[in-house]
């Protein structure tokens, strides 16, 4: 069952199957530009014409088209109607014209959704392979708090895992990997006890990076026996996908000046409990200078990026060791007339180094790797596989 079939699925599953009142339609969308930033615009296009050719109202006549993660809040939970479910009939990019398109046929239903419905939307990652997470955070707060304590990254991973992701911890997989290297050591199985010791191989599909700087002051007195702590902290924030390094989203919390006078409830004599307060209403956006930049923002980024790429497709970059050009040409060829592959992007070339090239494909990265192999017709053998990377090197080398 290819993804697209997956996601109309669990959209199903999850707001449940076509009802009397749901109007269903067929539109496109398309979006100019690279074909990474295109296709998600131009599916958050699609959805957005669907729900106007649904229930007839643009609900973004005051809203510039300005990202795919607004769109798509907007589409699937609107006040004047909602996608309850869509499939993608069909994607392409031109690449004479630079103009991705996307066919859905989508149900559309107007009114807002009930409650059980959004919540149930919220799950839906849960029930679509939800994405492994890995949080690394670099924290430099001055003052007295406790320096061996990441705040931050407690903080994230909890936000995270309520929101669905798995969050897997990279010390803990350390300590795994050393324990099975020495065992395979014991066992005399040398190749395995290298690849275990390098910690290689991947242990999340996304890393979210934070940078947090700030100082807690001294205590001070501004008023008689009313002691308090001044508290300034600034955040960082940036998904990338562990396999290439792509740069997902970022979010930037400016660095803010938190006045003792202003809650003078807090415990002035803890000061990590008073960087916990202050940071969890930054990341939360429970602070009115937060309700737009925060955790939940770069989440929902991250969340739209995941489904998209379910939906529509992995971009999966392709590496060849050693390879001429008439070869590379003829395997582009072959890749682009390739069923369930959208378009291919060759992004380097050196005959005598790494030559590489990006493809957008529905097909899973072992059938992807097959289609590669037997075009190649045992020329080259797979190096390193991933979801989103296939290295290949000359056969026999």
């Amino acid at each position: 069952m290819n993804t697209g079939k997956k996601l109309l699925l669990s959209l199903g599953a999850a707001l449940s199957i076509f009802t009397a009142m749901g109007e269903e339609v067929t539109v496109v969308g398309r979006a100019e530009g690279e074909p990474g930033t295109a296709r998600e615009l131009a599916l958050a296009r699609a959805l957005r014409e669907a729900v106007r050719s649904g229930v007839g109202v643009d609900i973004l006549s005051e809203t510039k088209v300005q990202n795919f993660e607004l769109e798509y809040d907007r589409v699937m939970t609107s006040s004047f109607g909602y996608v309850k479910s869509y499939k993608v009939v069909e994607q392409s990019f031109d690449a004479a014209s630079g103009v991705y398109s996307v066919k859905i046929k989508a149900e559309v239903t107007k009114g807002a959704p009930q409650m059980d419905q959004v919540l149930q939307l919220r799950l839906l990652m849960r029930r679509m392979q939800s994405p492994r997470v890995v949080v690394e955070c670099e924290e430099s707060i001055s003052g007295e708090v406790n320096k061996d304590s990441n705040i931050t990254s407690a903080l994230l991973e909890e936000m995270a895992q309520k929101t669905g992701f798995q969050i897997f911890k990279e010390a803990v997989i350390g300590a795994r990997d050393k324990r099975e290297a020495a065992r395979a050591a014991l066992l005399g199985d040398k190749i395995d006890a290298q690849v275990k010791a390098a910690g290689i191989q991947s242990t999340s599909d996304f890393k979210i990076i934070a940078g947090v700087k700030g100082s807690v002051g001294r205590m001070r007195e501004p008023f008689p026996d009313m002691r308090v702590r001044d508290v300034s902290l600034g955040v960082d924030l940036q998904a990338v996908w562990t396999d290439t390094g792509e740069l997902v989203a970022s979010v930037a919390l400016p660095t803010t000046f938190h006045r003792g006078e202003s809650t003078m409830e807090l415990p002035f004599d803890m000061p990590d409990q008073l960087v916990r307060h202050y940071l969890t209403a930054m990341l939360s956006g429970s602070e009115p200078a937060f309700k737009d930049d925060n955790a939940y923002k770069l989440f929902r980024r991250i969340i739209a990026r995941w489904i998209t790429e379910l939906d529509l497709g992995a971009r999966v970059q392709l590496e060849f060791k050693r390879i001429d050009k008439a070869t590379l040409d003829s395997l582009i060829k072959t890749l682009e007339s390739t069923p369930d592959v959208s378009y291919v992007w060759r992004r380097e070339f050196d005959a005598r180094l790494f030559s590489s090239i990006e493809v957008e494909t529905r097909l899973t990265a072992r059938q992807l790797e097959d289609v590669v192999l037997k075009k190649l017709a045992g020329k080259y053998e797979v190096d390193v596989a991933t979801k989103r990377r296939l290295r290949f090197i000359p056969a026999g080398k």
